[in-house]
């Protein structure tokens, strides 16, 4: 819009430039700045135009300020500041290189950078429903590239956990945009089948409200390694019996018959053991051949009957079986569609990209009740601000064109020189000015309308 850029060129309390306008939201811009070191470091700077509610939207960027946390948007410094008679709250921030949506323009994301993520929102919103607070605003513009580092953004938290539903359905929400470069979803939508797991499962069961923070952070842990079963190792083979060696038989020792030896004869003698062989009967000396022969063939028929048996081999000694290593279970995934435009695709840790796009206006919440003068607390629901009563006059009239039912008319807070745009009257107590809000939001009104109690 042509307002922010006129700011284009300005200094913030004199040290923090304001550069190229980068996006912006409603009531809310960002610019590209530096953080007023000596080093002129680079930086972003978020910008709120706060004309009735500044104390509620410092407070709120100082409580995120607060919060230290890798995956969120690290805010340097928080301040009010006067520009052309409007006052606007500011936050110096790191450095900004890209939003999801940028990337998402030119292709889808991969199972490893949907992971990249998808942990990233879970990490920075766990901080923040902690600290009792939501973010109210979670969808891809909102998810952040600074260096090497997947973070959101932190300058629209709400000092209230009734958003906190809300940004558990903006996790499946944007992811399922970040897998099919789509942003409407519905819950029987039949691409979410498409989407690799665990993701399908997040997105199907985050959007339709079953899961919490807790169950959706839990789904993203990886799955324990599959371990088969070890068969226990074979017992050791028995050892080999040896066949059994045949036992040698000695044959009896036949004593020989007294024998008287002849008279000596003058010739030569014979040696007396010749003499006594010489003596004894032919069957006597035949008798220990046949028994050995015998006893021979028995001993080798058993040695044949032993080697030659079924199944006498030894078996032979079985391998030990190795153990089967680990396998890491494996997560399918589906190939992403084709992209639209092709175009490099980005490093896991960082994609790529050049420009942020403009977001939607964050969720803006009702302001605390102030205390009234007299007592007497008057709420309205304000949905535009001008600096020109002819311009609030003009809105009026084509609001009520559309939506007579809303009750349209222009309101000036005692001792301001501004003119707001109200809407359903100012007889409205607390609750019935938020369900007002509701309302003329679901009528098409702005994001950021807000609820303030003007006392009389």
């Amino acid at each position: 819009m042509q307002f922010w850029n006129e700011l284009e060129g300005r200094t913030i309390d004199g040290r923090h430039p304001l550069r190229r306008l980068v996006r912006s939201e409603g009531r809310r811009a960002w610019f590209e700045s530096e953080a007023g070191d000596p080093h002129a470091t680079p930086a972003t700077l978020s910008l709120t135009e706060a004309l009735t509610d500044a104390d509620e939207v410092v407070a709120r960027l100082q409580a995120a300020q607060s919060m230290n946390h890798p995956n969120l948007v690290t805010i340097v410094k928080v301040g009010q500041v006067n520009l052309d008679n409007t006052l606007f709250v500011y936050a110096v921030m790191e450095h900004i290189e890209q939003s999801l949506s940028d990337v998402l323009q030119n292709q889808a994301l991969s199972a490893e950078e949907g992971r990249e993520v998808a942990e990233a929102m879970v990490g920075a919103l766990t901080v923040i429903h902690q600290k009792g607070m939501s973010h109210g605003h979670v969808e891809a513009a909102s998810v952040l590239a600074t260096e090497e580092t997947v973070k959101l953004r932190s300058d629209c938290l709400q000092d209230s956990t009734a958003g906190q539903a809300d940004d558990v359905a903006g996790i499946g929400a944007t992811l399922f945009h970040a897998f099919t470069q789509r942003k409407g979803l519905s819950a029987t939508d039949a691409q979410i089948n498409r989407i690799p797991a665990p993701f399908a499962e997040i997105v199907r069961s985050s959007f339709a409200r079953r899961w919490n923070l807790a169950q959706v952070a839990n789904a993203l842990k990886p799955a324990p390694p599959v371990i088969q079963d070890v068969p226990p190792p074979p017992p050791p083979p028995a050892p080999a019996i040896p066949p059994p060696q045949p036992i040698a038989v000695k044959a009896p020792v036949k004593t020989p018959p007294a024998y008287t030896p002849p008279a000596p004869v003058v010739a030569a003698e014979k040696p007396p053991a010749l003499a006594i062989e010489e003596q004894e009967p032919l069957a006597a000396r035949r008798m220990p051949l046949a028994l050995y022969v015998g006893l021979g063939v028995v001993a080798l028929a058993i040695i044949m009957w032993l080697v030659l048996r079924p199944g006498s081999a030894p078996p032979p000694p079985q391998k030990a079986a190795t153990p089967a290593a680990s396998i890491p279970a494996a997560i399918p995934a589906a190939p992403p569609p084709a992209p639209v435009v092709p175009a490099p695709k980005p490093a896991a840790k960082k994609p790529s990209a050049a420009r942020p796009v403009q977001a939607a206006t964050p969720l803006a919440q009702p302001a605390a009740s102030a205390p009234a003068a007299n007592g007497r607390a008057v709420w309205r629901v304000i949905a535009y601000t001008y600096r020109r009563q002819q311009d609030a006059t003009d809105m009026v009239a084509s609001i009520s064109a559309k939506h007579p039912n809303l009750k349209v008319e222009v309101f000036t807070p005692p001792g301001r020189s501004v003119y707001l745009v109200s809407l359903g009257g100012d007889n409205m107590d607390r609750e019935q000015a938020a369900k007002m809000l509701d309302k003329a939001r679901s009528m098409g009104m702005p994001d950021d309308t807000y609820v303030q109690n003007f006392a009389e």
